[in-house]
C-alpha cells in the first residue's frame, strides 16, 4: 500500500548506559552532555544515513534533574556542529518524551517540521561520587547570555501547601499511599500485599536481566526484593528501595522522527521505520487532595479508551511497556487495559522498569520508546508505551507498529472525560477521622522517620497529618492502620483504637 508522505516515522533511536566499575571515582565517571551527544550519534546512525541529524528542524531537550544549565540542546547542536536547529526544553514530568511523540507526529503531518530529535540525560551516579569525594561538579554550564528556549509545558508546583506541610515532598512518599489504599480496597492483609509486590517486580527484574541498557541485571527474586536488608532498605512503607524507581543512573538516550518523505530522501529503508499510530494524553486532578479515590486513574480510564475508539486491542499489542516508577501505577495501569498485572508470560515491560533498567530522571520512557522501537523492528509488530509525571498525575499513552497504518496517525486529548470527575472535599481540620491511607517513611538508616496520614472527617472531606510517635509507626508496618479511628490535632495524627 502506498505510504502517505507527511506520515510520521521513528526511523533512529540511541541508547547508552555506562555502568561503573566497583572501584569508579567521579573523574572516571560521564558528564550528562556527554551521555547526550553519544545517544544522538547512536540514534543518527541507527537510521543508516549520514545526513539524519544534520536534516533536523528542532532538537527537543527533557530537563534534568541534576545538571541545570539554560538550553543543553543548543550545547548538544553546537558540540554536532548542526545549524538552522531550534532547540527545546521540557519541565518536570516522565510522561513528555511520549507526549512528544504525539505532538511531533501531529506537527509532521501539518507539515510544520520535517525532522525532529528529542534527547535526554542523567548522570545522578556521577553526582552521588561527587558528593561523597567531596568534589565540584564540572559539568558544562551556559552563562547569562544565553536565552532560555521555549518550554514543551508549564512547569506547575506539584503540591498543596496542606499536602507539602504535612509530609509529602517527594513521590516515594505519595505513591505508597496509593499502593496502601489499594491493598485495603483489594482485601489484602499486609502479608499478601508483600508477596504481590514481590511478583510483580520480580517478572520486571527478569525482563532486564535480558536487556543490555538496563542498570541492574541480576535478577533479584521476589523475596529478596521485599525483604528489608543492609542493600535493600525500607524507603517508604511497604516499599523497599529495590520496589523503588532507581535514580543513581548515568544513561542517556534519543529517538529521532520524521516525515515519511524526508526520510525516504535521506535514503532511510522502510524496515528502520516505525510508525506512531495513535496517541492520547490527559491529566488527572492536579492535586492528590482533589482526587476521591486514591488508587484509580480516571485520566488512565479516559487515555485507554480514546484508543480503544480508534481501534486499539489489548490482544493484538505484542509489546507492552506501562511506566513503573513503583508497582502501585503498573497495576492500574494494568487493571484499565485489562491484563493481569502479575502474569510472568506477559510482563508489561520491555525494559525492566525504572527500578531495574534504572529510572533517570524524566527521561526514562526517552528509553523505553527506543527499546521499543528496536523490538518492533524485529518482531515486525505492534507496541504500546505509558509515560507518567509527577504524583501519577500527567499521562501520555501511545501505540506503535512496524507496518504502515491504515490510517494517519489519531490522537486525542481527554481531558474534559477527566475534569469533569468529582472533586474530593478537603480541609485541614481538627477532628476525629478514619484512616484512608498512611505510609512510613524510613531514613537512609532504615529508622522509621515519620508516619504520613491520609484521613476522612465523618463529612468526607480529607485531610491530612502525621506522627513520630515510634511505637504507632512500628504497629503501622505489621497491623492494619486504615478504616481505624484517631484524631487530628494541629496537623498531628493520634490513633483511638
Amino acid at each position: 500500500m502506498a505510504i502517505e508522505p507527511r506520515t510520521p516515522v521513528m526511523v533512529g533511536v540511541g541508547q547508552i548506559t555506562d555502568h561503573p566499575d566497583h572501584d569508579a571515582t567521579y573523574e572516571s565517571r560521564p558528564h550528562p552532555l556527554d551521555l547526550i551527544i553519544e545517544a544522538l550519534e547512536r540514534a543518527g546512525a541507527d537510521t543508516g544515513a549520514d545526513g539524519a541529524l544534520r536534516s533536523l528542524d528542532e532538537l527537543v531537550a527533557i530537563g534534568s534533574f541534576t545538571w541545570h544549565t539554560t538550553d543543553p540542546a543548543l550545547l548538544a547542536v553546537s558540540a554536532l556542529g548542526l545549524s538552522n536547529v531550534r532547540t527545546r526544553l521540557t519541565p518536570t514530568g516522565g510522561n513528555i518524551p511520549q507526549k512528544l511523540v504525539h505532538e511531533s507526529a501531529r506537527r509532521i503531518l501539518a507539515n510544520e517540521i520535517d525532522a525532529i530529535a528529542v534527547v535526554g540525560s542523567e548522570a545522578m551516579y556521577a553526582s552521588s561520587l561527587a558528593r561523597k569525594q567531596g568534589l565540584p561538579l564540572g559539568w558544562r554550564k551556559q552563562d547569562d547570555s544565553v536565552a532560555a528556549p521555549d518550554l514543551v509545558e508549564e512547569n506547575r508546583a506539584p503540591l498543596t501547601k496542606d499536602e507539602y506541610e504535612n509530609g509529602i515532598t517527594l513521590p516515594v512518599e505519595a505513591y505508597p499511599l496509593f499502593e496502601n489504599a489499594r491493598r485495603a480496597r483489594l482485601g489484602w492483609t499486609i502479608d499478601e500485599q508483600r508477596q504481590q509486590l514481590g511478583r510483580l517486580w520480580a517478572n520486571f527484574a527478569t525482563v532486564a536481566a535480558d536487556n543490555p541498557y538496563a542498570w541492574i541485571r541480576t535478577a533479584p527474586s521476589a523475596k529478596e526484593i521485599v525483604t528489608p536488608s543492609p542493600n535493600n532498605r525500607m524507603v517508604s512503607f511497604p516499599y523497599t528501595k529495590m520496589l523503588v524507581a532507581n535514580m543513581p543512573v548515568d544513561m542517556g538516550a534519543a529517538y529521532i522522527m520524521m516525515s515519511f518523505e524526508k526520510a525516504t530522501s535521506l535514503g532511510i529503508a522502510l524496515d528502520k521505520m516505525i510508525f506512531p499510530t495513535a496517541g492520547a494524553d490527559a491529566t488527572d486532578h492536579w492535586f492528590i487532595s482533589d482526587r476521591p479515590q486514591l488508587d484509580s486513574s480516571p485520566a488512565m480510564t479516559a487515555i485507554w479508551s480514546a484508543l480503544q475508539s480508534f481501534g486499539v486491542r489489548t490482544d493484538d499489542l505484542s509489546h507492552i511497556d506501562f511506566y513503573s516508577c513503583f508497582p502501585t501505577v503498573v497495576q492500574t495501569a494494568c487493571n484499565v487495559a485489562g491484563i493481569d498485572a502479575f502474569d510472568p508470560s506477559r510482563v508489561p515491560t520491555v525494559t525492566g522498569g525504572l527500578t531495574f533498567c534504572g529510572g533517570p530522571g524524566n527521561n526514562y520512557v526517552t528509553h523505553s520508546i527506543a527499546t521499543m522501537v528496536s523490538l518492533l523492528r524485529q518482531s515486525q509488530s505492534t507496541g504500546l508505551v505509558s509515560g507518567l509525571g509527577w504524583f501519577s498525575t500527567k499521562h501520555a499513552w501511545g501505540t506503535y507498529s512496524a507496518t504502515p497504518p491504515p490510517s494517519s496517525f489519531q490522537w486525542k486529548s481527554v481531558q474534559e472525560n477527566v475534569d469533569e470527575q468529582p472533586v474530593c472535599p478537603h480541609q485541614q481540620e481538627n477532628g476525629n477521622v478514619t484512616v484512608e491511607s498512611y505510609t512510613v517513611v524510613h531514613n537512609r538508616d532504615d529508622s522509621p522517620n515519620r508516619l504520613v496520614v491520609v484521613a476522612r472527617h465523618a463529612n468526607g472531606n480529607r485531610v491530612w497529618a502525621s506522627s513520630n510517635d515510634a511505637p504507632l509507626m512500628e504497629q503501622s508496618e505489621t497491623h492494619e492502620l486504615i478504616g481505624r479511628s484517631g484524631t487530628v490535632r494541629d496537623g498531628s495524627f493520634f490513633l483511638s483504637d
